[in-house]
């Protein structure tokens, strides 16, 4: 399956001086915001943690900010992206390898999507990413004289 297939289409992106609140703000939908200049260029990823820290606080904490607080100083560069061709079982390899839980999908410089492992679980649990034929070896027991029945006890 191709990344293109996978991916949400709809992503919220920032610029470099957007306010870390606003940013933050943002993190509901993939965990971390594509950062881009002027022109919807990608440039980077602000990532939830950095994003929240000092900004989300328990309960009846006081959590100073400094207003002037700007995405600019948690981007990090030279993210780790995908583009709408690639498989997505390679991205996905990626992903883990560098322990990411989403990527910018980039059509040439600009984002046009993102890619969530939370999305990809969901292809896994609708059987998308797998062929009929492994489908039906995970969750069947082929017996003799009993025909197809599902696995379990």
């Amino acid at each position: 399956m191709k990344v293109r297939d996978a991916m949400s289409g709809s992503v919220d992106t920032v610029r470099a001086d957007t306010p870390i609140p606003v940013a933050a703000s943002m993190l509901h939908r993939h965990g971390t915001v594509p950062v881009v200049d002027g022109q919807g260029h990608l440039v980077g990823v602000a990532a939830e943690a950095d994003l929240a820290r000092g900004v989300l606080a328990p309960e009846g904490w006081q959590v100073e900010l400094d207003p002037e607080s700007i995405v600019a100083a948690v981007t990090k560069l030279a993210p780790v992206v995908a583009r709408p061709e690639d498989d997505v079982a390679d991205v996905v390899a990626s992903m883990l390898d560098r322990g990411v839980r989403s990527v910018p999908v980039v059509d040439g410089e600009r984002v046009v999507g993102v890619l969530t492992g939370h999305e990809v679980l969901l292809l896994v649990a609708r059987r998308e990413l797998m062929s009929e034929q492994a489908w039906r070896e995970r969750t069947c027991v082929v017996g003799q004289d009993q025909g197809v029945r599902p696995a379990g006890p």
